[in-house]
């Protein structure tokens, strides 16, 4: 893995511990529709990195693999790369 690679993904595992963090720290009644927050607020910052089209395929590689029974853990990221589609 390259060295921009491995920054980007110790980036994203902190902001995964941050995000985890501040979900906790909300009130109860607000804890159970935070998920759903969280994925309009990253399904909107994917289709403006990347556009619909793209994110459409994006979020089609991840429906295939939560069909499949592997959901993405809370510690890493899963590949939705075209090579692995």
């Amino acid at each position: 893995m390259s060295a921009p690679m491995t920054d980007r993904l110790h980036d994203l595992q902190r902001a995964m511990r941050l995000i985890a963090h501040a979900v906790e720290s909300l009130p109860e009644n607000c804890r159970d529709v935070a998920a759903n927050a969280l994925l309009n607020i990253a399904a909107e910052a994917v289709v403006e990195d990347v556009g619909c089209a793209e994110a459409g395929r994006i979020f089609a590689r991840l429906a295939d693999h939560l069909h499949e029974g592997r959901q993405p853990p809370a510690s890493g990221a899963v590949s939705l790369s075209g090579f692995d589609a």
